[in-house]
């Protein structure tokens, strides 16, 4: 009997290490996610800054490189629709 109960305990540790790395892993997941959002955050409000502080200093902006793949020109064409739709959105400055 004294065997059952140290196998019982034995099992339940196995079982709460198991849950503990199942949350360990979801929570480096999500921390990933957040820290790729934050990133595309920042860059899409700095985004401006940039272009004015590259245009003030007489630096010309880099043209990115022709897509090469099917799945890149989607992504590149999404993009440029998402940008299209923000900037249609923003207030004009002239009427402000």
């Amino acid at each position: 009997m004294a065997k059952n109960r140290v196998d019982t305990k034995i099992i339940s540790v196995a079982a709460i290490w198991s849950d503990m790395n199942k949350h360990f892993s979801d929570a480096r997941y999500y921390l990933g996610r957040a820290a790729s959002h934050l990133k595309l955050g920042l860059s899409e409000e700095l985004a401006p800054v940039a272009e004015r502080l590259q245009e003030r200093l007489g630096i010309e902006a880099e043209e990115p490189p022709e897509p090469e793949t099917r799945a890149e020109r989607v992504r590149v064409a999404a993009t440029q629709g998402f940008r299209r739709v923000r900037r249609a959105r923003e207030p004009d400055e002239q009427t402000a």
